[in-house]
């Protein structure tokens, strides 16, 4: 099977990462990839307050994950996932992007 390319495809990739490893230098490099590909992507940031085993403002400097791929003009949405109604608007808005 040939292998599609992005313009024969409707598929995105979905990444689920907690807010601990958000802030792990691998979602750079892949917000930057995707960025430069202008590949299709989701990150999920399943944000609980804690990274690892610390709390998140204790070890990072920033609690808005959701502005991290501000820097390669990816835009991110903060979405309570506890109101299915604002979860159902935000995935309409990111597959409408």
């Amino acid at each position: 099977q040939e292998s599609s390319t992005k313009e024969d495809t409707d598929r995105i990739a979905v990444v689920f990462v907690g807010d601990g490893g958000s802030h792990n230098g691998r979602l750079p490099v892949l917000l930057n990839a995707c960025s430069k590909l202008n590949l299709p992507l989701l990150i999920v940031i399943i944000d609980n307050g804690r990274a690892i085993i610390n709390f998140t403002e204790d070890v990072a400097a920033s609690t808005m994950q959701f502005t991290l791929g501000d820097h390669y003009g990816v835009p991110g949405l903060l979405v309570d996932g506890l109101h299915a109604e604002d979860v159902a608007k935000a995935g309409r808005a990111v597959t409408n992007y």
